[in-house]
């Protein structure tokens, strides 16, 4: 069967939690829990990403927000936060952090430490930590919970040399660490290619953290694709953001998507509670009225957005709560993930289409890279040679990479210790 990628929210922290957890519902009874069963059917979206660098000491968290048996939770291991200094690091916490994913997650990343950070240079430190917690979660996997192989780097020789030391632990996929960089993903995937690591039957499930730019969308499609065909369906593409979240931090709402710039177009609304409460606006030498009634513009027309007028962008609630942060904030954040899921499904026909229509809908570089992906999968043993060729394409598109190649070797050579 054919598989599209999936795309998995990650607000498992901040103010949507409390709506969540309430299951706080809108003037018309829509309840804030867009992955439930009683959301609307046809907008419901039942994948959801949890965190246990935040919520690793509530053992029923799942049940907590609501999510039910048929929404597939993906469990991110909480590395992050560890490596960041949010959450101290030890032994104990391992354990607790397992038992929490297994308790609480369909799918989830092993317990990396990413090079990132308070980890930054420290790549061995990094890797060797990791490394014993892979060979700890290996151990004690109940079966539960698949657990996913995580490769993280800061460049190709980083990513190379952890692949090479992790490719034989015994779990069911892959967690790709976030790279910073288009060329760095691209490496990575060549690089299993050229590894066969695509054909080994436990490999189920390959999972990006963090990637989910219009573009990444165009590209994760494109692969999906191709596993499909490489793997009869077997391997089943997904990534996570917290992005639809994190814009209205910031006033920001979401109107659509632009598949030629590759962009969203965003609205802005005044976080200012002052100036959203204004009743005119000056013009000149007049004053106009603001029309408090007239609805947000939704291009999608979803459940979020019914009845979402710009009154609840200021003023408070009949409880002298603001209405911005009780009830304009939520309808956002649940627009935004609608917007994220439509566009990553016009992303999917588009790719579906003739080549000749994707090649007028997207930039020229982006095409190249679309392309390249399919030159990789014609010869998998010739996949690295095919990143190399289209290595400059990559670091125009996506950007270069900051390697820290040369500053390693300079080191080294003048054997400073830092």
């Amino acid at each position: 069967m054919d598989k599209n990628f999936i795309y998995f929210p990650s607000l498992s922290a901040g103010s949507m939690v409390s709506a969540f957890k309430k299951n706080t519902k809108f003037e018309d009874g829509t309840t804030t829990r867009f992955f439930s069963s009683e959301y609307n059917p046809k907008w419901r979206h039942p994948y959801f990403l949890i965190t246990a660098g935040h919520h690793y000491k509530k053992m029923d968290f799942r049940q907590q927000i609501g999510l039910e048996d048929d929404v597939f939770v993906f469990g991110d291991s909480g590395g992050f936060q560890i490596a960041t200094g949010a959450l101290k690091w030890d032994t104990t916490i391992r354990e607790k952090i397992f038992h929490w994913l297994e308790a609480n997650s369909d799918v989830a990343a092993n317990l990396d430490i990413p090079p990132r950070a308070t980890y930054e240079n420290r790549f061995t430190d990094s890797m060797n930590i990791s490394f014993d917690n892979f060979k700890w979660f290996e151990r004690h996997q109940s079966g539960k919970t698949k657990f996913l192989n995580v490769i993280q780097g800061t460049y190709s020789e980083e990513y190379s040399e952890w692949y090479h030391k992790f490719k034989d632990f015994d779990f069911n996929g892959w967690c790709i660490g976030g790279p910073k960089k288009l060329v760095d993903f691209m490496y990575v995937i060549a690089l299993m290619l050229k590894e066969r690591e695509f054909e080994k039957k436990h490999v189920q499930f390959i999972h990006l953290l963090g990637i989910s730019k219009i573009s990444d969308f165009y590209i994760l499609s494109t692969l999906q694709k191709l596993l499909n065909e490489y793997t009869g369906g077997r391997v089943q593409l997904s990534t996570d953001s917290s992005s639809p979240g994190q814009y209205p931090v910031f006033g920001t709402y979401l109107h659509s998507g632009n598949h030629k710039t590759q962009t969203f177009t965003e609205l802005y609304f005044p976080k200012n509670a002052e100036y959203r409460r204004k009743t005119h606006i000056k013009q000149g030498k007049e004053s106009i009225i603001i029309d408090k009634t007239k609805h947000v513009p939704c291009s999608l027309g979803c459940p979020a957005c019914k009845d979402f007028t710009y009154d609840y962008l200021g003023g408070q609630t009949a409880t002298g709560l603001d209405r911005y942060s009780q009830e304009g904030m939520p309808r956002m954040v649940i627009h935004n993930t609608h917007l994220y899921v439509k566009v990553a499904e016009e992303i999917n026909q588009m790719v579906d289409s003739h080549v000749e229509l994707l090649e007028t809908a997207v930039p020229k570089e982006l095409f190249n890279v679309i392309v390249s992906l399919h030159e990789m999968f014609a010869d998998p043993d010739n996949a690295l040679n095919v990143y190399s060729t289209y290595k400059k394409t990559y670091k125009k598109f996506g950007g270069d990479s900051i390697s820290t190649t040369d500053q390693i070797s300079l080191t080294n050579f003048l054997n400073f210790k830092k």
